[in-house]
């Protein structure tokens, strides 16, 4: 388990207990690996994507269409947290296998490189929340990633990512998380170019420039946006660290809906993830439901009961008036591109 820092008042970073300690038996059950289920969720997504691409196509409709949109948004944040869970060695036993497979069918697809993610995001979890989080550093600064905020600056910021806007930030972000790590070696270079230049060329050979434009870009640009700010706000952003608890770490309940366009694949168990990493996304519920079981943990954790009780938590409340110190000592802790 890696071990998480938060700050104290002094700035100084100082260890964050468990927030429950599991059994080697229990823990080594909840880590088990299973392969055939991974790649049953990335096929699964996969062919989500290409069925809904299909049947907007045949039944055109512009409401279809922005139905569309959100759905396919939702299933490449899917294969994002796939992505992450990758990074961390969850999908496949044999890590080579792990690795190509999550570059090929989760990373590259969505213009990330997972070994340079991989690195950003395990100094995340090593040192959340200090000098030493790449992701708390790059955000600090930026008052878009301070809370609380108005209700008319939360809109102004949900209708610039889902106008396209935001995915500018996006790369940007992506460009300096690869700039951070370590040169990449020629072969992988240019790998991944021929992987671009092969699928690029494959697809405008099969007429298919449109439907790319259509089906992978726009959601990506929109409404993927959207939900990984809302994800990354969900995890980190917004809560009050009260005495004894897990820093600023939310866990974020889930029904039905969220968890198609909104949380996939059990990424609203935050806190359960970021204490126990080693497991993977399929077992985060029994994770919780085990951890909530323990007085210690149900009395300290930030369970948020609903991503639309979050947007509250996000808000100022009435007659709210924040100083300029208060504000630099809320500095956002963190914004992992699709993991958390």
């Amino acid at each position: 388990m890696n071990r998480a820092y938060e700050l104290d008042q002094d700035q100084r970073p100082i260890p964050i207990a468990a927030p429950a300690k599991l059994s080697k038996a229990q823990l080594q059950a909840l880590s088990r690996l299973n392969p055939y289920l991974s790649a049953y969720h990335i096929l699964l997504e996969w062919g989500a994507v290409v069925l809904a691409a299909m049947l907007c196509q045949h039944f055109w409709n512009p409401l279809l269409y922005a139905a569309t949109v959100i759905f396919i948004g939702a299933r490449q944040h899917a294969l994002l947290i796939l992505m992450h869970d990758g990074t961390h060695y969850r999908l496949f036993r044999n890590r080579r296998i792990n690795d190509w497979v999550t570059e090929l069918l989760l990373a590259w697809p969505h213009l990330v490189a997972m070994r340079s993610y991989r690195q950003n995001h395990l100094a995340h979890h090593n040192y959340v929340n200090t000098e030493q989080d790449p992701d708390w550093l790059r955000k600090q600064d930026n008052p878009e990633w301070r809370f609380p905020q108005s209700a008319k600056s939360l809109l102004g910021i949900s209708v610039r990512d889902l106008s396209g806007i935001g995915g500018i930030k996006l790369i940007r972000l992506a460009r300096s998380i690869a700039s951070a790590e370590r040169a990449p070696g020629k072969g992988f270079a240019r790998l991944r170019l021929a992987f671009y230049l092969t699928a690029l060329v494959a697809i405008i050979g099969a007429g298919g420039g449109k439907a790319l434009l259509l089906y992978w870009l726009m959601p990506y640009f929109t409404w993927l946006i959207f939900i990984m700010r809302l994800r990354s706000i969900a995890e980190h952003f917004a809560i009050e660290a009260a005495p004894g608890s897990y820093g600023h770490t939310r866990t974020t309940r889930a029904g039905l809906l969220a968890r198609v366009f909104i949380a996939p694949k059990n990424v609203n168990y935050h806190i359960e993830h970021h204490f126990f990493p080693s497991v993977p996304f399929f077992r985060l519920p029994q994770l919780h439901a085990l951890l909530m079981s323990r007085p210690e943990f149900a009395g300290a954790a930030h369970i948020t009961e609903s991503y639309a009780k979050l947007i509250t938590e996000c808000l100022r409340p009435p007659g709210f008036i924040q100083s300029e110190a208060d504000s630099l000592r809320e500095q956002p802790p963190a914004l992992a591109l699709a993991g958390h």
